[in-house]
């Protein structure tokens, strides 16, 4: 696999105008890479265009739904035509919800919304880009963000799990199946802890007013002594997020995770699954 080649590279980051997104982006405009930056707050998305060009890269600010397929592929036309390639593909934007909820309290439509947005968001970038992406030579590479909620049990929010998790399959199978067809493209998986963003309370804004969580009866989940590792809670600034993902991206490494994981839950899980296999007794 050749090395990943950044400048004068063309990138494409979703949720790129605020928090992780832009972090990613300015660590990509560091190094000399040409930066769309895809978000469904295009004022924003505008101002952190501006911000990259102070560091000599051509820009593209794009208001974007990756829930939406047709806006999606109407966003890669143009970033073909105007750029020509397209190197790396950052798919990063998403949604949380608060409060948390038990599954029986939440609403088909938080179910719906949110793997609208978390999960087939970035199948839907990933059919808009990567056909294309193949038909180019040289390294490329696609990162993926998930969440440490795949990696432990997030109770009171097994929606988000839930949209997330899809994402960790469909990456990891991405990265086979590019693997099986010669095509050298990396793929990385993004699984952030606590990171000081304002996603928590900007998610719902885009949402019909009535199926907002603020708008309606939501019973919060009484979480009692049931949390996340505490390895997971540490506060991290955003502005540490870029380099961690550039450095994973330069390694080509499967997964690149904001926090230290810790071990118990994943060996114990496995355990169980290993454990759980019952041949039917044969004589």
């Amino acid at each position: 696999m050749a090395d990943l080649q950044y400048r004068g590279a063309t990138a494409v980051v979703t949720g790129g105008a605020r928090g992780i997104g832009r972090s990613i982006a300015h660590e990509l405009a560091k190094r000399g890479t040409n930066v769309i930056i895809a978000d469904l707050h295009e004022e924003s998305a505008i101002e952190t265009a501006r911000e990259l060009e102070q560091l000599g890269v051509s820009t593209l600010a794009h208001a974007l739904d990756v829930s939406n397929v047709d806006a999606v592929e109407d966003m890669a036309d143009r970033v073909f035509s105007r750029f020509g390639t397209v190197d790396i593909l950052v798919n990063n934007a998403g949604v949380t919800m608060r409060p948390y909820r038990s599954i029986w309290e939440a609403s088909q439509d938080d179910y719906q919304w949110m793997l609208n947005v978390n999960y087939l968001g970035v199948v839907n970038c990933v059919l808009a880009f990567v056909p294309r992406m193949r038909e180019q030579s040289g390294r490329r590479h696609i990162v993926n963000t998930s969440s440490v909620a795949t990696l432990s049990r997030n109770t009171g929010h097994a929606m988000y799990g839930a949209s997330k998790a899809a994402v960790d399959a469909f990456s990891d199978t991405l990265r086979e199946e590019f693997s099986d067809h010669g095509d050298d493209i990396g793929v990385t998986i993004l699984y952030p802890g606590y990171i000081t963003t304002s996603i928590a309370q900007t998610s719902e804004q885009s949402r019909n007013e009535t199926n907002r969580s603020d708008k309606r009866p939501v019973v919060a989940y009484p979480h009692l002594d049931k949390k996340a590792p505490e390895s997971f809670h540490s506060p991290l600034a955003p502005e540490a997020v870029g380099p961690m993902v550039l450095r994973s991206m330069d390694l080509d490494a499967p997964y690149c995770t904001t926090h230290p994981i810790e071990p118990a839950f994943m060996d114990e899980r496995t355990r169980l699954v290993v454990a759980g296999y019952f041949p039917e007794n044969k004589e």
